[in-house]
């Protein structure tokens, strides 16, 4: 999580340090509360109190509250817009760092994973910030706080304030060893649910062909399944932490109360209305420190999917691409010294997939002068669209070189070598669009303004 955090933008930083002294404003305006309640409570229990003074600790309180009001939309906003100038950047960057994936990388993670990781992955960190920023940094503060108020009253209200956050404590950890993991879980089975449906979308006309509808039904409800049991048992025990911290604010509540009423009768009568003011802030206090750990609940709901989320992106982020740009400029002369541009040579050539136990292509020689058109036959899978895939670089040489006018494709940046190839790929692929965007493509946007269809005349002819 923290690799992720350390990619906030600064603008997202700034907002996120401001949201920090709206938070602490907070909490102090919160906790002044009691305070004045402290000191309404002796005048309203005495007689021929000042009815102007009562009025005006009540006017303290009104401030206070609308200025915490006024501090918690302020912080709101602040985390709002810190967690979504983060999910953009992380979008943008997991996106342009994709962009230069060979068919390895892709491989690896798989498109419906990639497709996950930029959309529902950065969902789930941009949420846990949002909501984070206001539970993680306002809870340790308000609960130190609150407990530094109360250290001061009697030790029996203590003592039943330190029995509800242990038991509280304990059911949060039972909760968290037991959901965290399910969670965690959940990430991994989107994939495959993903990928199961991807299959058959794409691959419909084979299912049917094969009268296997039944049996991709099976799989999509296995991987439905698995998902769907995950979820249920980790929101069910997730569903125990809303009833169970109200029944612990409540018996809090009423435990303070009940000693109260213990200490007050026992009291002399000078002292009963000091030690009833300290009971009512004193239930004030605790409820903040109830408050505290309630705010940190929506984090442990939260931070386990955003967790698993930002080791996901973490992983696509500090995967090294294994087709690189070279070090010609793009200033390099078009082709070597004494050799005719748009001439491909191979020279020794293998080459093996990663994983894979044998080469698919070894020790292949040939050159194809520029101008002279070359065929490559062979039976399916003998390595033919390998061989020419190996030009462009969509895949690196294990053995030998490969020559484009007389230079190392290695040697060569990416956009200037695939700049001097002409490719038409053994599949087709239609973005969204037009027909005229895509004959167009990439300049769909520029080449089918108005007046300008001549170029995707031209190109239609030419094929």
């Amino acid at each position: 999580m923290l690799n992720v955090l350390r990619r906030l933008p600064l603008r997202e930083r700034r907002m996120a340090g401001t949201a920090l002294v709206f938070i602490v404003l907070q909490v102090w305006l919160d906790l002044r509360l009691p305070d004045y309640m402290s000191t309404i409570t002796p005048l309203v229990t005495t007689q021929d109190s000042a009815m102007g003074e009562v009025l005006r600790q009540g006017g303290y309180m009104l401030a206070c509250a609308l200025g915490s009001m006024a501090c918690a939309v302020a912080v709101g906003y602040l985390a709002a817009r810190t967690a979504a100038g983060l999910a953009r950047s992380l979008r943008e960057e997991i996106f342009d760092h994709s962009l230069a994936f060979s068919d390895a990388e892709v491989g690896r993670f798989s498109a419906p994973s990639l497709i996950n990781r930029v959309t529902n992955d950065v969902t789930q960190i941009q949420g846990v910030i949002a909501m984070g920023m206001q539970a993680v940094v306002k809870a340790p503060i308000l609960a130190v706080w609150a407990v530094i108020k109360i250290s001061g009253k009697a030790w029996e209200w203590t003592t039943a304030t330190a029995v509800a956050v242990i038991v509280l404590c304990t059911m949060l950890g039972v909760i968290i060893v037991v959901a965290i993991p399910r969670f965690q879980r959940i990430q991994g089975l989107t994939d495959v649910l993903g990928r199961v449906s991807r299959e058959q979308l794409t691959g419909i006309r084979v299912v049917r062909a094969y009268n296997a509808e039944a049996y991709q039904e099976r799989k999509f409800a296995g991987a439905n399944d698995d998902l769907t049991g995950n979820n249920l048992v980790a929101n069910r025990v997730m569903a125990i932490m809303g009833p169970g911290m109200i029944f612990i604010s409540s018996g809090l509540t009423l435990s303070v109360y009940a000693i109260g009423a213990h200490l007050v009768e026992a009291a002399a009568g000078a002292d009963r209305v000091a030690l009833f003011a300290d009971m009512v802030v004193f239930s004030n206090y605790a409820m903040q420190v109830v408050m505290a750990f309630m705010l940190l609940t929506l984090v442990f709901i939260l931070l386990p999917r955003a967790q698993v989320s930002a080791r996901r992106i973490t992983e696509v982020l500090r995967t090294v691409p294994s087709v690189a740009d070279g070090a010609t400029a793009d200033g390099a002369p078009p082709a070597a010294p004494g050799q005719e541009a748009g001439t491909v040579t191979f020279e020794n050539v293998s080459f093996r997939y990663a994983g894979a136990g044998d080469d698919a292509l070894t020790n292949i020689s040939f050159t194809a002068l520029a101008g002279q058109t070359v065929a490559f036959i062979g039976a399916t899978g003998s390595g033919k669209s390998t061989l020419v895939n190996l030009v462009p670089r969509f895949a690196d040489v294990t053995a030998g070189r490969v020559l484009v006018d007389g230079r190392d494709v290695r040697d060569h940046a990416l956009s200037d070598l695939r700049g001097r190839i002409g490719y038409v790929p053994q599949r087709s692929y239609l973005f969204s669009g037009t027909v005229a965007s895509n004959v167009a493509y990439p300049h769909g946007d520029e080449l089918t303004e108005p007046g300008r269809d001549d170029a995707v005349g031209r190109a239609l002819e030419t094929a």
